[in-house]
């Protein structure tokens, strides 16, 4: 298991400065020029809009994920860790997004900073605490 957290860590850090190239100080595609779905979207991403951006990435990273089946058998039990890696790489990468940023690090990872993550607990933006808990449980259902 060492070794899928720390493939995650690496893909994750590559894939945020990555992203901090390409959108800057200016969060959740902002000022790219991106489609935007606002109908359904916005609850299900805590008050965001989906991008044509995150939707491709999102697709581009199922991919990846999914490439392990071209080793393995898929299974149904596979398929729920699967995606259970897929959703707390996400928060990860969203994080380290923030920490990598020259225009926030951490120190400035604040709710008073970050206008796109509109509702915060404990710290954390609550989208993080609903992808943490829905992997984790997915991780151990597929287990």
């Amino acid at each position: 298991m060492l070794n899928v957290i720390l493939y995650l860590i690496a893909l994750a850090l590559i894939h945020a400065l990555w992203e901090v190239q390409v959108e800057g100080k200016n969060g959740w595609c902002k000022k790219l020029p991106t489609f935007r779905i606002n109908v359904f979207f916005r609850k299900l991403l805590g008050g965001k809009a989906l991008t044509g951006y995150h939707l491709y990435m999102l697709i581009l990273f199922q991919i990846v994920f999914h490439g392990r089946f071209l080793f393995e058998s898929w299974s149904g039990d596979r398929e729920l860790v699967t995606q259970g890696l897929f959703i707390i790489y996400f928060v990860l990468e969203d994080i380290l997004w923030f920490i990598v940023n020259p225009h926030y690090t951490i120190k400035r990872f604040l709710q008073r900073k970050i206008e796109w993550h509109k509702r915060w607990i404990l710290g954390l933006p609550l989208t993080y605490w609903v992808g943490i808990i829905a992997g984790v449980t997915l991780i151990i259902l597929g287990k």
